[in-house]
Parts: C-alpha cells; structure tokens; sequence
C-alpha cells in the first residue's frame, strides 16, 4: 500500500509540473538570427526583415521600428513604444516598461513587464525585441 501511495504520490508531481512547465511556455516567441519569429511549437508566426519590418505569418506588414527606435502599428502609423536608450528595455505608448532584455550568451531573454520571460531573441536582433509585443496576446487581433 505504501508503494502504491508513493506512486500516486510521485506521478501527482509529475503531472502538476508538466502543467505549469506547459503555462510557463504558453505565448513564449523566440526570433531567430535570420529574423523569423517563432512560438512556442517551433512554428513561424512572423518574421523582422533587415529593413526593420515586422511580417506576419503571411508577409504583410503588422509594424515596423523606425530610426528613432519607435515600434509603429503599419495599419494606423501610430506609435506603440520605443525602445529605451539603455537598449535593454522597451516602452509602450504610456512611457510604462513592457518589455526588458536580458543578455544570455549569444541570444538575449526577453521578459514582460511582471518578469516573466516570454522570450528569446538572437542577440543581433537584440534591437527588434519590441516586434515580440506585435505577437502578444493583448495585440493580436481575434477573428
């Protein structure tokens, strides 16, 4: 019977660790040296092109990060945020932290404004972290 506990036990722990191991990865983005933005499944979503354009799935144009370091909604040109001058921080249009870098080797982490890391991006698109907010939850647009 012991045994038997135990392994009840022991498989209960496993599976609530699966569970928050699994939210824990719910909306993470990973954007690759070559510019592909990628969810959590490895599937590409989107892309940041060399000229600074953010693509959707598709290839249209969600956003782009103009030379000031401002991430504009390409549909209404209005200002989303900016990154800030630290280069390790992103700002919404409120001037509220959103986003924050995290140097990791030859990539950077990126975590939301409660520290979560929702994240990753090749450390030579560390500038186009912002086009991660173009994919999150609260700004992608539902049918």
């Amino acid at each position: 019977m012991k045994s038997f506990t135990f392994f009840i036990l022991l498989l209960l722990g496993f599976i609530s660790v699966s569970i928050s191991s699994s939210a824990q990865s719910q909306n993470y983005k990973h954007i690759g040296h070559n510019g592909e933005i990628k969810d959590e499944r490895g599937v590409t979503i989107g892309k940041v092109t060399k000229d600074q354009i953010i693509q959707d799935s598709h290839g249209q144009k969600i956003a782009f990060i103009d030379n000031q370091g401002n991430l504009i909604d390409a549909k209404t040109n209005k200002k989303m945020g900016r990154m800030g001058k630290d280069g390790k921080t992103y700002y919404n249009v409120n001037g509220d932290i959103e986003l924050t870098i995290k140097d990791n080797g030859k990539t950077c982490d990126v975590y939301d404004a409660k520290g979560k890391k929702i994240g990753n991006v090749h450390s030579s698109l560390k500038g186009s972290a912002c086009a991660l907010v173009c994919f999150q939850e609260q700004h992608v647009k539902k049918p």
